[in-house]
């Protein structure tokens, strides 16, 4: 089995209940597939360099997984059917990976976070948009661009 990474756009303005469903939509399919999720982790929303769909910002998650090529397929359709999604990218990490060692590795790292705590992580960031306060990670990314 491969080890992929695969980090998905969505729209800004998704609920977290939105993302919570993706979140487990595509984690059900990883273990359908034979497959075993080591995290998915939310970025948070960033600016984008140029509008898609007319949206200028979109909330970034990564999802680190391994499987067989079918897991990859079924993966990516998910993510071109469902409308939130913008945009989405899926890069092979590792090839022939260990799957056991791989989890550890990253339990001992502390990269690990299972969707239901990714869950509760959306959730400061949903409530910090809610009171205004959008600007988080925005002013680094600002600053870069006038450069």
């Amino acid at each position: 089995m491969n080890e992929y990474e695969t980090v998905v756009v969505t729209q800004p303005n998704t609920t977290e209940s939105d993302h919570t469903k993706i979140s487990s939509k595509l984690s059900s399919l990883i273990e359908r597939g034979s497959g075993r999720l080591f995290y998915a982790k939310d970025m948070g929303q960033k600016t984008l360099a140029y509008p898609i769909k007319k949206q200028t910002k979109a909330v970034y998650t990564c999802f680190d997984y391994a499987g067989a090529g079918d897991v990859v397929q079924d993966f990516e359709r998910a993510l071109r059917i469902d409308e939130n999604v913008l945009r989405f990218l899926t890069v092979v990490k590792n090839t022939n990976v260990d799957i056991e060692a791989r989890a550890a590795e990253i339990v001992a790292k502390g990269e690990d976070i299972s969707p239901a705590v990714e869950e509760t992580a959306t959730a400061p960031i949903v409530k910090n948009l809610d009171e205004g306060d959008s600007s988080e990670g925005d002013s680094s990314d600002d600053a870069e661009r006038e450069e």
